[in-house]
């Protein structure tokens, strides 16, 4: 089992963490700020556009007050 500078400990499943933001720049100051790759995240494809997608009859783009949003997802794998 690892710690994390955070506290955290890992030694299961592969995880993954979305950040969701209004540009690229933004997403990656998030990724700085919250450790992650002192965590062992990775990303998993390049920073860009997403569409979310949700059951039927669910608005997710109210969430986001329907500004154009990027996204990149990072994983760590399982130990």
């Amino acid at each position: 089992m690892r710690r994390h500078h955070d506290g955290s400990q890992h030694n299961g499943p592969e995880e993954f963490v979305t950040i969701v933001g209004g540009s690229a720049e933004e997403i990656s100051r998030t990724f700085r700020e919250q450790g992650l790759a002192e965590q062992d995240f990775t990303i998993v494809h390049r920073i860009g556009r997403h569409r979310l997608a949700g059951p039927a009859g669910q608005d997710l783009l109210a969430l986001f007050d329907g500004r154009q949003l990027v996204a990149a997802t990072y994983t760590r794998r399982g130990r």
